[in-house]
């Protein structure tokens, strides 16, 4: 029995090049954010208190630095530390290439600023 390979594709939706990234997207996120949040944890200890803290206050102090660290981790502009753990494990074949033109366009750019 053979297999035709148009089968096999037959009643799938492509998959975009967003939804194959995603589980990374969301690994680079969760480490950034367990990193930013024990940053916060680390910056309050060093605060220098005038009482103790109720176990219900810590408790919400630690929730509200998860919260924190998770819109730092969400953001543009936190860290950056997941766009570095993206360009360490995303595979090569989903990283996006520079198509032909863009880097034409650069060269051209770039002898043009001779030229003058």
């Amino acid at each position: 029995m053979t297999i035709n390979p148009a089968q096999l594709n037959k009643g799938m939706k492509p998959v975009s090049r967003e939804e194959m990234l995603k589980p990374y997207v969301d690994v680079a996120e969760g480490m950034e954010t367990q990193f930013s949040n024990h940053m916060i944890e680390q910056m309050r200890k060093s605060i220098p208190r005038e009482k103790e803290l109720s176990s219900a206050e810590s408790y919400y102090e630690s929730l509200m630095d998860h919260e924190y660290a998770k819109s730092m981790a969400q953001s543009d502009s936190g860290l950056g530390l997941k766009k570095v753990i993206l360009d360490q494990i995303v595979p090569a074949h989903l990283k996006q290439q520079p198509t032909p033109h863009v880097v034409r366009n650069a060269y051209q750019a770039n002898v043009k600023g001779v030229d003058e």
